[in-house]
């Protein structure tokens, strides 16, 4: 069969919007985003497929789609297992994004009203978040403000970077213990970043960013520690 031409007719041609192979692992990364399938878990093909009553083959699919994301890890004796971040991990995860949103906080201060509004947005949510006390919804809608910001880069390819490491951090928060977290400490973190971005003031807003990151960082490498530790035991 030859190139498809712009004459050609395309009728009849069924597409899929999304396979069940991708719904499963849809399914299965939003319960290691949420913690119900903790980092070290074994993913069972047989149990899998016989709970979803779906083929091993598709679990198998689905298994190495989260893998694609690192949020699964194939262990010579284990199988599929969701995956353990190392320090050094995280140290790369940290340094990533350092450089990718202070960047993006740069070309944020070409950002018209319209495109901060945005921001506001995701910040509004997330107060609503922290007043409901629903930490998932806080997670998401922190997320979803640093999406934000590293889509004022204007780049696709950056995007889809920038999710791969949110997902493989989330890891880690998925099981960081929020109880000694203030939520409005969180909100008004957000909100300060947002109004120097507004203001003009980007060394100002680079710099407090390094701050969270730093202190997030140091969160995250002792979780990370902890489960090399429990690995050599």
């Amino acid at each position: 069969m030859g190139p498809v031409t712009s004459g050609d007719s395309l009728d009849g041609l069924e597409i899929r919007r999304a396979s069940t192979s991708d719904q499963v692992a849809d399914a299965v990364r939003t319960m290691i985003l949420r913690g119900q399938l903790p980092p070290g878990t074994q993913l069972r093909e047989v149990p899998l497929a016989e709970s979803i009553g779906i083929s091993r083959n598709t679990v198998r699919e689905a298994v190495r789609v989260l893998a694609r994301q690192g949020l699964v890890t194939h262990s010579m004796h284990r199988g599929a297992v969701v995956t353990r971040l190392t320090e050094h991990d995280v140290v790369d995860l940290i340094r990533a994004r350092r450089a990718l949103e202070s960047q993006a906080i740069e070309a944020a201060g070409a950002a018209t009203p319209d495109e901060l509004r945005g921001l506001d947005e995701i910040i509004l949510e997330l107060e609503r978040a922290a007043i409901d006390g629903d930490w998932d919804r806080m997670v998401d809608a922190d997320w979803s403000f640093h999406r934000r910001l590293v889509s004022f880069l204007g780049s696709p390819r950056l995007d889809r970077f920038f999710e791969t490491i949110q997902a493989e951090m989330r890891l880690c928060l998925s099981i960081l213990d929020r109880e000694d977290d203030d939520p409005d400490e969180l909100v008004d973190e957000h909100r300060e970043l947002r109004d120097l971005i507004a203001g003009g003031a980007t060394d100002r807003c680079i710099a407090r960013l390094g701050e969270h990151l730093d202190d997030a960082e140091i969160r995250l490498r002792l979780i990370a520690r902890s489960w090399e530790e429990q690995n050599t035991q």
